[in-house]
């Protein structure tokens, strides 16, 4: 059962990454467009909205930065958790203790992050 929920936890922190990559990326994008086409009707003044973003973070000091890490940081720790929950339901034989206990770790952790997003 163990195997199994590894590689449900493996999907899903793996699709969180890809939509979060996707959402990063698109922004980006976003950014690219406006500097190029100008403000257009129908397009978000998204790089207004980001350097507003951006100073608002600014001001908020250190709490500002613990926010901006999570929101870019939530991605790399799902990527890197869907590589250890692939890596787990590779193996054959029963879990190790060393095995177990980072399965156990990283499943609190993926409990925590969900807790967090809703």
């Amino acid at each position: 059962m163990g195997k199994s929920i590894a590689k449900i936890l493996m999907y899903l922190t793996g699709t969180y990454a890809l939509l979060g990559y996707a959402f990063l990326s698109i922004w980006f994008i976003g950014i690219m467009l406006n500097l190029i086409l100008g403000e257009i009707s129908f397009m978000p003044a998204l790089l207004q909205n980001t350097i507003s973003l951006i100073e608002t973070l600014m001001i908020s000091g250190f709490v500002g930065l613990i926010v901006a890490l999570i929101f870019v940081g939530q991605f790399f720790f799902a990527y890197h958790a869907h590589n250890v929950f692939n890596r787990l339901s590779k193996i054959e034989v029963a879990y190790t203790t060393n095995e177990r206990e980072e399965y156990i770790t990283y499943l609190i952790l993926v409990i925590l992050f969900l807790i967090y997003l809703l």
